[in-house]
């Protein structure tokens, strides 16, 4: 199916580049105008067609932006006698959460920056709940969000209560 998906992807750009170049060497105005046509098209196929890919991912399309590899960036954890978040240090480049397409890992990079071999996981989204089926994160129940293109996630623990902490994320962008 992805072959095909991408097949027609590369059909479609070598009729939208074809039909701007035929567009700038007819003049007939009545074939400009079909061309034009059949290249929004070949947009609107597009766009579909990454709408479609997107929904079919946990949380539909809000939920693809959840989509990479994430090195966490802040740990906090919650003091209850405090009321407030205090800050867990940690050691920057170092851990990682991946989320591929319904699957969920968690775990380290090397010296090298590539990651270790970690267990996938499925996962899925209802809202802004992230459900993950690993043993160690079905003991809390997590909240997701992207905010200034951080990946904030919270977790609550089910035992012992107000145990809470949260992670902060930024998608990887080093190789």
């Amino acid at each position: 199916m992805k072959f095909l998906i991408g097949l027609a992807k590369v059909i479609a750009w070598f009729i939208l580049v074809f039909a701007f170049i035929y567009i700038f060497t007819d003049v007939n105005p009545s074939l400009k105008i079909i061309v034009i046509l059949a290249a929004i098209a070949c947009v609107v196929f597009l766009i579909a067609m990454r709408r479609i890919r997107k929904s079919k991912l946990p949380g539909g399309i809000k939920g693809s932006a959840i989509q990479g590899v994430w090195v966490l960036e802040k740990h906090f954890r919650f003091d209850p006698a405090l009321k407030k978040y205090e800050v867990v240090p940690v050691e920057l480049k170092k851990n990682y959460f991946e989320f591929k397409g319904s699957n969920f890992r968690s775990g380290d990079f090397d010296e090298n920056h590539k990651q270790l071999p970690a267990e996938y996981s499925p996962f899925s989204i209802e809202g802004d709940n992230v459900i993950i089926e690993s043993e160690f994160f079905k003991k809390a129940n997590w909240k997701w969000a992207i905010k200034n293109g951080r990946l904030e996630l919270t977790g609550e623990m089910l035992k012992p209560k107000n145990s809470k902490s949260q992670f902060i994320f930024y998608r990887k962008n080093w190789r």
